[in-house]
């Protein structure tokens, strides 16, 4: 699970010192469904870096109203992918609902 858990802070906190998450999920699906219990498998197959951040948040990693910008980071705090532009094509803010 640190092995997890080290990419997650990294995407969060240096977006552009890791992969996009997309690519990360590719190589360590399996590493994530051994390492953690279904629900957060699921929380994170789905909900990607918000799922990730969702984790360190219950872990008390991260202040609950933690809401980073991809303005600053270069990376959607959503999935995790690189971006520019408002990024309205992201996944999991179609999963929720929310417009860009």
């Amino acid at each position: 699970m640190e092995e997890c858990l080290v990419y997650f802070r990294r995407a969060i906190h240096e977006p552009a010192s890791v992969a996009p998450w997309s690519e990360w999920w590719a190589a360590n699906v399996g590493l994530v469904e051994r390492s953690f219990p279904l629900v957060d498998y699921v929380r994170l197959k789905h909900r990607r870096l918000l799922g990730a951040r969702q984790i360190l948040q219950y872990l008390g990693e991260l202040p609950a109203d933690y809401a980073p910008g991809h303005g600053v980071t270069g990376s959607c705090p959503e999935c995790g992918e690189r971006v520019s532009g408002d990024h309205a094509d992201c996944p999991v803010r179609a999963l929720s609902g929310r417009a860009g």
